[in-house]
């Protein structure tokens, strides 16, 4: 495999525009309680991209960013060097979207969570996929939770291995979990497997909601630290 894009974001002074969008708006899913923003404060670059969620007047502001329409490819080795934060509530997440919603609308088309962790339990990743078959809302996704003590205390390296029948998670290498088209009672048609077409990236902190949970509002404020994106193919 050679290095296909690389987002060395620890490089970087500013988000390139030509690749990323800044999504905004007051109500998202899942009853999370952000307001995504497009502001300096809240998304900026210090020795790696920074997503800093904040509370001002009673208003939880934060940032959401994807490669819609401008970044997208099908297989690969993406390997995300990044840092979640420790506040109660904070509901950080890596993952990927189908650019082009060929089966459908979510959860039809697939959903890669690379990455997803919450404050409340502050040890635990989550490495799920979602699909029209199988997702969150019959509690039938494609899921696996990995215990790491002190997972939050500094860098980590999270990724996945792509491939036409099967998706890899591993952190820092170390191989966690592996999802096989058909395999395990999954459903092998693109109801359970869509992952054989074009996804984006999105990376993004949300605050509260069905995952998040309650929130510290003495937590705040609170950083999601990206500091490399590689792809492989």
């Amino acid at each position: 495999m050679k290095l296909y894009k690389h987002f060395d974001f620890s490089n970087e002074k500013s988000l390139d525009l030509s690749l990323w969008n800044i999504e905004v708006g007051k109500k998202w899913a899942n009853n999370e309680l952000q307001h995504y923003v497009d502001s300096d404060e809240n998304l900026y670059f210090d020795n790696g991209l920074v997503i800093n969620a904040t509370l001002k007047n009673g208003i939880y502001e934060s940032t959401r960013i994807n490669t819609k329409n401008k970044f997208f490819f099908k297989y690969g080795r993406i390997d995300v060097i990044a840092k979640v934060p420790k506040g109660i509530g904070t509901w950080p997440a890596i993952w990927m979207l189908s650019e082009e919603n060929k089966y459908g609308r979510w959860p039809n088309s697939g959903e890669i969570d690379i990455m997803e962790h919450v404050g409340r339990d502050i040890d635990n990743l989550f490495l799920c996929l979602h699909t029209e078959s199988h997702n969150h809302r019959y509690d039938t996704q494609y899921s696996k939770e990995y215990y790491s003590k002190g997972i939050s205390d500094d860098f980590q390296t999270y990724s996945i291995d792509w491939v036409e029948d099967s998706i890899t998670y591993y952190v820092n290498n170390k191989l966690i979990v592996k999802y096989e088209r058909g395999k395990d009672g999954f459903d092998s048609s693109h109801k359970g497997w869509p992952f054989n077409e074009n996804f984006f990236l999105i990376l993004n902190l949300a605050i509260g909601g069905k995952f998040g949970g309650e929130v510290n509002d003495s937590d705040f404020p609170q950083q999601f630290i990206i500091k490399d994106i590689k792809i492989f193919r």
